[in-house]
């Protein structure tokens, strides 16, 4: 992120392949980055998964699956990138044929031993897959630490969410990954963290004297963060409904939270990777955990019934395939969090996240105070707060809110809004978030990666109300219609605290 290097030479090995990450977004991430030039001037692309494929009719199988996302022209030249092994990676005896393919491609491809491990498995994989990549003997000792810059030979490993189910495994999976690999090798990937309007947060913050003076408690009454979803579990019900499913765990846990940290980081020393992520651990240890009492309090949980989206009948959760007829999972989770640090102490960051409901969009709102002295009282209850609203997707964008006159002879006040539109300003596309960071895995550049401390912290800030809903059935659910905002306690907690949601 500081110094953008190019990508360096590797052989990428994925292990889940004929999964539907591979098809939907790596291969199309990386054809991305080749097409425009920013692949390393060798690569190739390992697939490993027990699906029987050869290299031809893997290629084949993926091409397919999305014709449209890529040039008939080209496929050719890139297609003799990708190859394919057809094993049970998380078992000990395909290793050595796995290692000798792994070996026999860095040679063809010349990418020297550099090796980029990405697990895109089922989470129950993730340590006998490790723990055969530490055997296997590809993990050189001494040369975990290389840096950006540094032609030693490399390898690293990207893990997808979700980590852990609580605080406690999450620490066992990271124990598991620190005894092959070293934390600077170690890729967790989160794809939120590769949006523009996420990335373009602290270009906004930092390059800009009109924002970071007021960027505070001193000025801003709340932040809130919402990713709402108008579709269901979609056909993923049996892995929504198991204990490491719910919105609280898929969404605020991970996602949301790393939204919240570049929100109130504190400004880095440098654009660094090691800088920036130092300022955002500080944020995630400055969480507040909440007491077993706070919980009904500060957050809330749902569950969709059925309902209309765009006018077409949506079945409710219990409805679907695979989930429990009296599934207590959360599709909309809700909670307040408070950052004990000097700018933040005393602002709630209310978090929202749900599935079936009214639009889908990321967005971050700031609220900010009212004027100390409010002149026009007549009008005063009509006014909004001012706000800052950043559009992280669909339609990324930042619009600034605030209120103006309403030409004519009398005093009649209207909110005014100044948008700036990304596409419209730049006339480009913004890339997919995988490209930026598979990119970024390929450069050394932890920037947009998430550290241990930051995944255990975050845990720890939610693991209170997840004990809590576990101890404390709720007896109404499911509580909100499909199509609607969600469950109407969520209105009522921001009631109580004087506060809305903002919902345009």
């Amino acid at each position: 992120m500081s110094n953008n290097p190019p990508a360096q030479d590797c052989l990428i090995v994925i292990f889940g392949a004929s999964g539907d990450l591979t098809k939907r977004k790596l291969i199309p991430a990386l054809y991305y980055l080749w097409d425009h030039g920013l692949a390393p001037a060798n690569f190739a692309v390992l697939g490993v998964s027990r699906s029987e494929y050869s290299d031809a009719s893997f290629r084949d199988m993926l091409h397919e699956f999305d014709p449209q996302a890529y040039d008939d022209a080209k496929w050719a030249d890139f297609a003799r990138h990708l190859h394919y092994h057809a094993a049970d990676s998380t078992q000990d005896q395909p290793w050595p044929s796995i290692r000798d393919r792994i070996t026999a491609l860095a040679d063809e491809h010349k990418t020297s031993n550099n090796y980029l491990f990405y697990l895109s498995v089922a989470p129950q994989h993730f340590e006998p897959i490790i723990q055969n990549i530490g055997v296997s003997g590809l993990v050189t000792e001494g040369r975990l630490f290389c840096s950006i810059g540094d032609d030693r030979p490399w390898q690293r490993i990207v893990v997808e969410k979700p980590f852990g189910t609580d605080p406690k495994s999450a620490v066992h999976l990271n124990n598991v990954l620190g005894e092959v690999f070293d934390e600077s090798a170690i890729y967790r990937i989160d794809h939120y963290l590769g949006k523009e309007l996420v990335q373009n947060l602290m270009v906004v913050r930092f390059a800009n004297s009109i924002f970071e003076p007021i960027w505070s408690q001193h000025f801003i009454d709340h932040v809130q963060i919402t990713a709402s979803e108008t579709v269901g579990v979609e056909g993923r019900g049996s892995y929504y409904d198991s204990p490491g499913g719910g919105a609280m765990r898929d969404m605020v846990q991970s996602h949301l939270l790393q939204v919240l940290a570049v929100m109130a980081m504190e400004p880095p020393v440098s654009l660094s990777d090691v800088d920036v992520r130092t300022e955002k651990i500080k944020v995630f240890k400055a969480l507040r955990v909440p007491t077993f009492d706070q919980v009904p309090h500060i957050a809330v949980r749902g569950q969709y019934g059925p309902g209309q989206i765009d006018g077409k009948a949506v079945p409710g959760y219990r409805m679907e395939k695979g989930v429990n007829r009296q599934s207590q999972t959360d599709t909309y989770a809700a909670q307040q969090f408070l950052v004990d640090t000097w700018r933040w102490g005393g602002v709630p960051f209310y978090l929202r996240s749900g599935k079936a409901m009214t639009r889908k969009m990321t967005q971050i709102v700031l609220f900010f105070k009212p004027t100390p002295h409010v002149l026009f009282r007549e009008q005063a209850k009509r006014l909004k707060s001012n706000q800052i609203v950043i559009n992280i997707h669909p339609n990324e964008g930042i619009r600034l809110r605030f209120e103006g006159k309403v030409p004519g002879t009398g005093l009649k006040i209207k909110d005014v809004v100044m948008e700036f539109d990304y596409r419209q300003q730049w006339q480009v596309e913004p890339p997919d978030g995988y490209a930026t960071l598979l990119l970024d895995a390929m450069r050394g550049d932890q920037t947009l990666f998430k550290h241990r401390d930051e995944i255990e912290a975050a845990w720890y800030a939610v693991q209170p109300v997840l004990d809590y809903w576990q101890e404390n059935p709720a007896d109404d659910l499911p509580n909100y219609a499909a199509g609607t905002w969600g469950p109407s306690a969520s209105d009522v907690m921001m009631a109580k605290a004087g506060r809305y949601w903002h919902n345009d």
